[in-house]
């Protein structure tokens, strides 16, 4: 994943059980962001069911792997008119 790519969290209630901490509400935005890992600096760990992403929720500022699978991409706000 592309540092700084903007997200929304969309997950389903039995994607959301399989987290064992505090995930953020459905539709909180936020920023791709990289952490510190033994193999250096990092947006995304590989690992079973597609690895996880690291990203800085809006809301409170906190980084938190999530599945790319429970990610879409935040849609572009129409630049205005002329």
């Amino acid at each position: 994943m592309v540092q700084g790519l903007r997200v929304v969290f969309s997950t389903n209630p039995v994607s959301r059980m399989l987290y064992s901490y505090l995930v953020p509400k459905e539709g909180t935005r936020g920023t791709v962001a990289p952490v510190r890992t033994d193999g250096g600096m990092r947006t995304y760990l590989h690992g079973p069911g597609g690895g996880l992403v690291f990203v800085r929720w809006d809301l409170d500022g906190l980084v938190c792997g999530v599945s790319p699978r429970d990610l879409k991409l935040e849609p572009v706000e129409d630049e205005p008119g002329p």
